[in-house]
């Protein structure tokens, strides 16, 4: 199964058959494990490079917990899609977990905050079009 987990104040810890592609839907990385940016500081974007630490980046929401997925069958590829200013599309089977709550998404479609301003961290609720994030 491709896992997202939200780590605790810090960048997003993806795990399994992960393509992260631009906008454009070039490919620029196929990943079994990497860290990507939510805080919106990153230098070396989408990855993190730790600039949460020193941007004082706090995420202190608790999604609501979810229901695991029932879809049968292997995961497949979980495609990252880089909206252009905006927040990681995530398409393909995956699930989200959160350090405090567990399962807060199980599916194939949704999108995740980097610009780290989110009302509903992890996921994305429009504000990067507010806060002029630039990636």
């Amino acid at each position: 199964m491709n896992t997202i987990m939200v780590t605790s104040n810090g960048p997003l810890e993806c795990r399994g058959e992960i393509a992260i592609v631009n906008a454009d839907g070039v490919v620029l990385a196929n990943e079994t494990e990497t860290w990507l940016c939510r805080c919106g500081h990153s230098a070396n974007k989408p990855f993190c490079d730790s600039s949460h630490r020193k941007a004082g980046f706090r995420d202190a929401s608790t999604a609501p917990a979810a229901q695991p997925s029932a879809e049968p069958g292997p995961a497949g590829v979980l495609r990252v899609t880089l909206r252009s200013n905006g927040p990681l599309r995530l398409d393909g089977r995956c699930e989200v977990q959160h350090p405090a709550v567990g399962l807060i998404f199980a599916g194939s479609e949704t999108a995740l905050c980097r610009c780290g301003q989110s009302g509903k961290k992890p996921f994305c609720d429009g504000t990067h079009r507010q806060v002029g994030f630039t990636a």
